[in-house]
C-alpha cells in the first residue's frame, strides 16, 4: 500500500481551511501546480475523490470532510513529537516558529529575539510576520509555535502571558493646532478630527477604533495598509492617528513630521504578550521567557511612563 505523506496532508489541510488551491499555495511557500499535483497524488493514494471545484473555489466531498478529520489528528500528533524533542533542561533547541502582527514586528520584534537567544541558545527562531486571525491560525495548525501580539485572546486552545502595557500617542502633523499644547491632551480632543485607521484585518485598528467610542469620535474612512503608510498620512496632514508608543521613535523620530502627545488621565493602551498552545509539552519555558522579557527595562511599565 502507497502511504500519503505529511506534506500532502499538509497541502490537503490547507486548502480545505483556506477554500483555494491558490491561496494554500502561497501560505505554503509553493506554486500552485505542484501543490495540485501532491493532491492528485494523494487522491490516488486514498482511492478517493477529496474536493468538489467550482467557479468559486473548492468544496470538500464527503471522503475530504472525513479525511480532514483525521488528517488534523494525524498532524497534530506529529506536532506532538516534534515538540516532545525540542529541550535540553531548561533550554529549547532545534527550530522554534515566532509568529508576530505587523503592528509590532519593527518596533519590539528585534528585543524580544535578543532576549529568546539569551534563554534559548540552541534553538533557532523562524519568524513569520502575520496579522492576528491568521497568527491564531498558523498556531492551532502547530504551524508555528509561539507568537507575539496584542491581548487578549478569547480562547481556550492557548494560553497568554502579558509582557507590556503600550499606551496609545496622539499622532499629528507638526502643523496641527494641537502640537502647540505640551502639555498631555484630553481624550475628548479627538472630536472632530479625521482619525486615519489601518485596514480591515489589523487588530490595532479595532483597538483605535474601541478609543475612538470612547470620545464620541467618527473614524476617517481613509485606511493605510501598514504603520509606515499610515505615519506618512499623518505627516501629509491627511488627519491624526493613535500611534502605539512602541512604534514612535521608528515613525514619529525627528524630521519625520509627526507631532505625538499623550493623553491625559487614565491612558488608552493595548497590552502585549506572548502566546502558545494549552498542549505545548514546555509552557513553563514560555511563562519564563515571558517573565524575562516584561523584566527587562525595554519593556517595563516604568520606562514606557
Amino acid at each position: 500500500m502507497s502511504w500519503p505523506t505529511l506534506q500532502q496532508l499538509r497541502y490537503f489541510v490547507a486548502i480545505a481551511d483556506s477554500g483555494s488551491f491558490g491561496v494554500a499555495a502561497d501560505e505554503q511557500f509553493v506554486s500552485q501546480p505542484a501543490l495540485s499535483a501532491q493532491i492528485k497524488e494523494l487522491e490516488r493514494k486514498l482511492g478517493v475523490t477529496l474536493f468538489e471545484r467550482t467557479n468559486r473555489g473548492v468544496l470538500l466531498t464527503t471522503h475530504g470532510g472525513e479525511v480532514l478529520k483525521r488528517a488534523r489528528v494525524v498532524l497534530r500528533e506529529v506536532v506532538g513529537l516534534v515538540e516532545a524533542t525540542m529541550h535540553d533542561g531548561k533550554r529549547l533547541r532545534g527550530e522554534i516558529g515566532l509568529g508576530v502582527i505587523p503592528t509590532l514586528a519593527p518596533y519590539i520584534l528585534p528585543d524580544v529575539v535578543r532576549l529568546f537567544k539569551v534563554s534559548h541558545p540552541d534553538a533557532e527562531l523562524r519568524i513569520f510576520e502575520m496579522k492576528t486571525n491568521n497568527l491564531l491560525d498558523s498556531l492551532r495548525r502547530g504551524e508555528i509555535d509561539l507568537g507575539l501580539l496584542a491581548l487578549p485572546v478569547f480562547s481556550d486552545e492557548f494560553l497568554c502571558a502579558p509582557i507590556t502595557e503600550d499606551k496609545f500617542l496622539l499622532a499629528m502633523p507638526s502643523n496641527h493646532e494641537l502640537a502647540r499644547a505640551k502639555s498631555p491632551i484630553k481624550l475628548e480632543k479627538l472630536r472632530g478630527e479625521r482619525v486615519i485607521l489601518l485596514e480591515e484585518g489589523h487588530c490595532l485598528r479595532d483597538q483605535v477604533a474601541q478609543v475612538c467610542q470612547l470620545a464620541f469620535s467618527e473614524p476617517s474612512e481613509i485606511q493605510a495598509t501598514s504603520m509606515a503608510t499610515l505615519s506618512q498620512m499623518v505627516a501629509a496632514g491627511m488627519g491624526v492617528t493613535l500611534l502605539p508608543e512602541c512604534a514612535e521613535k521608528v515613525e514619529a523620530g525627528p524630521g519625520r513630521g509627526i507631532v505625538t502627545r499623550r493623553f491625559a488621565g487614565l491612558s488608552p493602551s493595548r497590552t502585549i504578550g506572548l502566546i502558545w498552545r494549552r498542549s505545548w509539552p514546555f509552557a513553563e519555558m514560555f511563562t519564563d521567557l515571558a517573565d524575562q522579557i516584561s523584566k527587562n527595562k525595554r519593556f517595563s511599565q516604568t520606562e514606557n511612563e
